[in-house]
């Protein structure tokens, strides 16, 4: 048997990296490796950007390019759409009106024709990153766009976590606690893994799913719209070629700026132009607040584990933006801790992906009790003792229960699964009925660290049938199991009654409307 054959699996999975900016694919190779797909163009990352032109999709470095030229028919920075009804984000083109999971499904199946097409085989499963600070609608909204990709999600996993077993999987003998520092085009987060015995551990993450590189992009953005305005009494933005056109030479300039002490920028609109010299020194000193917001999640995250900076062994940077020179000073004043350089920002997280892939895969042949997969690919991920590489992930939003308080005349929300629980997890606990002769109990399941249930995200609901004319605060057990796939169980038991509902997360498309998205999408030719 040769090497090629001896690593093929019955089902190819893939690791996807859907980024606000950039998105990658990776797979295990015939030798056991984790290893980047290059698309159609040859390019290791694609660009998240979609132009439509008739019942065609153009994904990445094209409709990039074409965005000035064509701007009313581009999409980009969809990644911070997601989890949002139609009603509050959508775009409409060729009369078709299409959600986030929409748009990000036809990246999706950028990165799959482009890896079938490299491979010589059909691509079936996936996994796909999120940042760890993403709410459930977030999630659910990612796993819904790889299905109408036409791909079977084996799970959503942190992006943190993603790059951490890309940068763990050969120092598993080598026990060290990790900060890994993930600022990407549209988010930022910070997550804190021990990798110990054979096993990686999140302990605490934290961050902001609208602060990124394009928040940088914006200051450049703006700062020469209003020397432009200051000149000519016009402002380039209300354009949308023109904004495309400036958006596109402040990426440049910002980029320039990570290697030179000064770039330029000349805008022109309506005949008019302004030229602004740009200097890192000043360029610094305006994104100065938004690497404070960077530092003080750091902290943040920092005190939610417990730990003090001399406790930390390696700095682990992710996302492109962590190659800007103010963003790696700042990390070094804050830690004094070393940075792994041997890992690539931008492919970290797809190289993960692909490693939990196939660590799924030789989960579930564990669970059927039947092997399938060579010997050769399980010593790849697997320990001395023969076991599986372990990863542990922690809940990055509380679970609470929205109950009634007499004594204030106000509901509150109670914690049943609090944030940094290891998953999976299960919590019990009894309440009891908040008024006499209560035909139902109603368990409505939020997310979120407030006690205030207005300022939680609502997951669902469950309900029991209480038998007839039970007193003030009779008891009525609740249940929450949380599994790794971070999807919710409740179980509400009460005088012999039970009733148990996987909580369906809360996202802006239908059961209904992903089968018309499926449907539809299927017309659209992705290139």
């Amino acid at each position: 048997m040769t090497s090629s054959e001896k690593f093929k699996t019955p089902r190819k999975v893939v690791g996807i990296d859907l980024g606000t900016t950039f998105s990658a694919i990776a797979h295990i190779d015939a030798y056991g490796k984790p290893q980047m797909i290059p698309n159609a163009e040859s390019e290791r990352i694609t660009p998240s950007v979609i132009l439509f032109d008739g019942q065609n999709a153009i994904v990445g470095t094209m409709a990039k390019q074409n965005s000035v030229a064509e701007p009313e028919k581009i999409v980009d920075f969809v990644k911070r759409e997601m989890g949002k009804s139609k009603a509050q984000f959508h775009r409409e083109f060729n009369g078709k009106i299409y959600s986030a999971e929409e748009l990000s499904a036809l990246i999706i199946r950028k990165l799959k024709n482009d890896a079938e097409k490299y491979l010589g085989e059909a691509v079936t499963d996936v996994v796909i990153t999120v940042p760890a600070y993403f709410n459930d609608a977030e999630r659910t909204a990612t796993l819904h766009a790889g299905q109408l990709a036409g791909l079977n999600v084996l799970q959503v996993i942190n992006e943190p976590t993603a790059a951490a077993l890309a940068y763990g999987l050969d120092k598993l003998d080598c026990n060290q606690t990790v900060f890994v520092f993930d600022l990407g085009g549209g988010t930022f987060d910070v997550t804190i893994m021990r990798i110990e015995n054979d096993h990686i551990r999140m302990l605490a993450s934290n961050g902001d799913h609208r602060l990124g590189g394009k928040d940088w992009d914006d200051v450049i953005v703006n700062w020469v719209a209003e020397e432009f305005d200051a000149q000519h009494g016009e402002n380039p933005l209300l354009d949308l070629q023109s904004y495309q056109d400036l958006y596109n030479r402040a990426l440049m300039a910002k980029t320039q700026l990570s290697s030179r002490s000064r770039t330029t920028v000349v805008q022109s609109f309506n005949g008019r132009s302004v030229k602004l010299d740009i200097t890192n020194v000043e360029f610094e000193k305006r994104c100065r607040h938004l690497l404070e917001k960077c530092k003080t999640i750091c902290e943040i995250v920092m005190q939610e584990a417990g730990l003090t900076w001399p406790q930390i062994d390696r700095i682990l940077l992710t996302g492109g933006m962590t190659r800007m020179p103010s963003v790696r000073e700042m990390i070094t004043q804050l830690t004094d801790v070393p940075a792994a350089d041997h890992v690539s920002p931008d492919e970290a997280v797809a190289l993960g992906a692909a490693i939990q892939g196939i660590l799924g895969l030789l989960s579930e042949e564990d669970k059927a009790g039947k092997r399938v997969l060579p010997s050769e690919v399980r010593d790849q991920f697997s320990t001395d003792n023969g076991s599986l590489i372990k990863v542990t992930n922690i809940t990055t939003h509380t679970l609470g229960v929205v109950l009634w308080d007499d004594a204030k005349v106000e509901e509150y929300v109670f914690p049943m699964i609090l944030k940094m629980t290891a998953m999976p997890a299960e919590m019990k606990n009894s309440f009891g009925t908040a008024k006499a002769n209560m035909k139902n109990a109603i368990v409505r399941v939020v997310e979120g660290e407030s006690t205030v249930p207005s300022e939680c995200t609502p997951l669902g609901i469950c309900d029991i049938e209480l038998p007839p004319f039970l007193p003030k605060g009779s008891p009525v057990e609740l249940t929450y199991s949380y599994n790794e796939n971070q999807l919710l169980e409740v179980i509400v038991d009460a005088y012999g009654r039970q009733n148990r509902v996987q909580i369906a997360r809360n996202t802006g498309l239908s059961e209904g409307e992903i089968e018309m998205a499926t449907a539809d999408l299927q017309l659209i030719t992705v290139m």
